[in-house]
């Protein structure tokens, strides 16, 4: 029987899902969606492409769910921080762009986005996580399944690649 059985799953979620619950009610108390984050928790445990190559299904469960809670609160706390209603707006219309600075910017973006797409998706995928997300190297490890020391190796070959293209596009109107 292999470890990613319905049967083996269900075994799993009866014996684990209610300690989990507790232990994210302990640690965020305010956190509506537990049993969300159980379930979700639970779903990435069965599409992990190895499962029985995971030594501690429990550990793998918990940090699993205690990234997933990490994860809602920073989404949460952007979508708060953006979606205030009483953002000043005078601040928001002094900062009008003109259309010039609006197409270059887009432009600018476009290719930042093309030069991360020419990275291995594990290395964009820490690169991203990192610099736009804020994850730490020990998060990323954990949501991608790499060593901490991988982590900081992607994102330092990702910043590397991404600083050669600049340093080749700078001297035509970059920034």
């Amino acid at each position: 029987m292999s470890n990613h059985s319905p049967g083996f799953l269900h075994t799993l979620f009866l014996r684990h899902a209610h300690e989990i619950s507790a232990f994210l009610r302990g640690r965020w108390p305010r956190e509506q969606d537990v049993a969300d984050i159980v379930q979700e928790a639970f779903l990435r445990l069965s599409q992990y492409p190895e499962p029985e190559t995971i030594q501690n299904h429990r550990a793998f469960l918990f940090q699993t769910a205690a990234n997933l809670t990490v994860d809602r609160h920073r989404r949460r706390e952007t979508r708060e921080r953006y979606d205030e209603p009483d953002a000043d707006i005078e601040q928001i219309a002094d900062r009008q762009v003109s259309p010039e600075q609006y197409w270059q910017t887009r432009q600018q973006l476009e290719q930042f986005n093309s030069w991360l797409e020419e990275l291995p998706a594990l290395r964009r995928h820490a690169f991203v996580l990192y610099r736009i997300e804020g994850c730490s190297h020990a998060e990323i490890a954990a949501r991608l399944g790499i060593s901490v020391r991988c982590s900081e190796r992607y994102v330092m070959l990702a910043m590397q690649h991404i600083s050669a293209r600049l340093a080749a596009v700078r001297d035509r109107d970059w920034l």
